[in-house]
C-alpha cells in the first residue's frame, strides 16, 4: 500500500462528514488521522500517512494539515483540502485514497470515532503512557518539531486499542 498525504486522508474523512452532515473541525481531523495512522501501523505494519506526527500542546499534530486547516479556527472544515507541490507551490485537491485497505481503515476509524467530539478525541491522545505523553514527559516538555515516533504509536495501538 502507498502512503498518502495528510490532505488526501483528511479528504476521505471529510467526504464521510459531508455525506453525514457531521461537523469536522481542524482538531477533530487531526485526531482522526492519528487514529487511522495508528491502526495502519498495526494492521499493515506500515504508515498510512507520508508525514511524521509532532507532539504539540494539544496532542499529536501533522504540521501540513495544521497549516492547511488553521484558517477554519475551531469551526467546521467546509471544503476539501489541497496538496501543495513543494517545488512549484502549485495546489490541487488532494485525491482520496483508492486503495481498498486504506479505505477500510479510514471507514473503520470513521465508524468508531467519527461521531465523537474533538475534545474527547484529543483527550484520548493525551492519555497517560500514550505516545504523546511519553514524548512530552506528560506535557512538561513540549518542544516544537518533536516527532512522535511511529514505533511508539504502533506499540500503543497494539496494546491499548484492540480488545483481546
Amino acid at each position: 500500500m502507498s502512503m498518502y498525504s495528510a490532505a488526501a486522508v483528511a479528504n476521505a474523512f471529510l467526504q464521510h462528514g459531508f455525506s453525514d452532515e457531521s461537523v469536522i473541525s481542524p482538531m477533530k481531523i487531526q485526531k482522526l488521522l492519528y487514529f487511522s495512522h495508528g491502526y495502519s501501523l498495526v494492521e499493515l505494519e506500515e504508515p498510512l500517512i507520508d508525514e511524521v506526527f509532532e507532539a504539540w500542546k494539544f496532542g499529536p499534530v501533522l504540521p501540513s494539515l495544521y497549516h492547511e486547516c488553521k484558517n477554519f479556527g475551531s469551526g467546521a472544515i467546509d471544503r476539501y483540502l489541497k496538496d501543495i507541490d513543494p517545488d512549484t507551490g502549485a495546489t490541487r485537491r488532494a485525491p482520496i485514497p483508492r486503495n481498498e485497505t486504506a479505505k477500510e481503515i479510514i471507514d473503520y476509524v470513521w465508524s468508531e470515532y467519527g461521531g465523537e467530539k474533538a475534545m474527547k478525541l484529543s483527550n484520548w491522545t493525551h492519555v497517560k503512557g500514550g505516545p504523546w505523553d511519553e514524548v512530552t514527559k506528560s506535557g512538561r516538555e513540549i518542544i516544537r518539531h518533536k516527532n512522535v515516533p511511529n514505533d511508539l504509536i504502533k506499540t500503543y495501538f497494539q496494546e491499548n486499542m484492540y480488545e483481546d
